[in-house]
């Protein structure tokens, strides 16, 4: 009966320490796929790496996967028409907040900076908007209003290269004058509450009556400026058929919802893998 005891408890140790044993070099494995991740310069490399980090348990890699392949979190795609509410809209590419700096590939990167110098009205990034205009063909006969700014200085600076070069190139005839800024606010991005900004500081011209316009701006993140913006443009009698954005803010999803696409994703790959 002793002897029975003995070996039941010898057993149950050594079960426990296997178990100990297999989860330590788990996390020691998830550790090390997840710096060579981090390490990694190429989508396709990282994705893998990451994917089977956050398989492995890894924390830091859910969030390195989330961040290196943002279209598995998003209905909307950059360079494809989507309907946000019921305005047609379309953006460049994704943007990343600044507390991710070092996470991001390098393309990711130059792409943030890109928005940055846009913002400041140091690039006024025709690609973009060219392949937007090109994909979503509107006819002749449409006007480009430009989202309002804090003051009227940041407003001609942020949009006057682009809606000259949209105006030249026979995408749209600019708007840039048929809104005024009749004081100055606070920028919502440096608001403690962003709800509390008075974004009315701006009064439109009656030109604006009968016309098709397109709201174009350099950021698209909860769509709150965007309605009521496109409001404001209707009340004046104008209609508004679509928006451009240069990016949209990527909304990191939540932990668990992470790990279950990572893990469809890699039963996929295993899937297709034995075809």
């Amino acid at each position: 009966m002793v002897w029975t005891w003995i070996w039941e408890w010898a057993v149950l140790f050594a079960l426990v320490g296997l178990w100990l044993y297999a989860r330590y070099w788990k996390r020691a494995a998830s550790k090390v796929l997840f710096q060579y991740a981090l390490a990694c310069h190429k989508k396709e490399d990282r994705d893998v790496l990451a994917r089977r980090a956050v398989m492995a348990g890894n924390r830091p890699a859910r969030l390195l996967y989330a961040l290196n392949n943002p279209e598995y979190f998003d209905k909307a795609r950059p360079m494809r028409p989507f309907l946000f509410g019921n305005i047609p809209c379309i953006f460049g590419n994704y943007y990343f907040s600044q507390r991710y700096d070092g996470w991001l590939r390098e393309e990711q990167e130059e792409f943030v900076q890109k928005v940055y110098a846009f913002k400041e009205g140091e690039e006024d990034c025709r690609e973009y908007f060219s392949r937007m205009f090109q994909t979503l063909c509107y006819e002749r006969g449409i006007t480009v209003m430009f989202m309002p700014c804090s003051t009227a200085a940041r407003y001609y600076k942020r949009f006057g290269r682009v809606a000259g070069f949209l105006e030249n190139a026979g995408y749209a005839r600019s708007g840039l004058e048929l809104i005024r800024i009749t004081e100055n606010r606070e920028s919502k991005h440096t608001a403690a509450v962003r709800s509390s900004v008075n974004m009315n500081n701006y009064v439109m011209s009656t030109e604006l009556c009968g016309r098709r316009v397109v709201i174009l701006d350099d950021l698209l993140t909860t769509g709150e400026s965007l309605f009521d913006y496109a409001r404001n443009l209707e009340r004046c009698g104008a209609k508004v058929v679509g928006a451009f954005f240069l990016a949209r803010t990527f909304q990191v999803p939540s932990s668990s919802t992470i790990r279950w696409t990572a893990w469809k994703r890699d039963m996929k790959t295993r899937f297709l893998r034995k075809c």
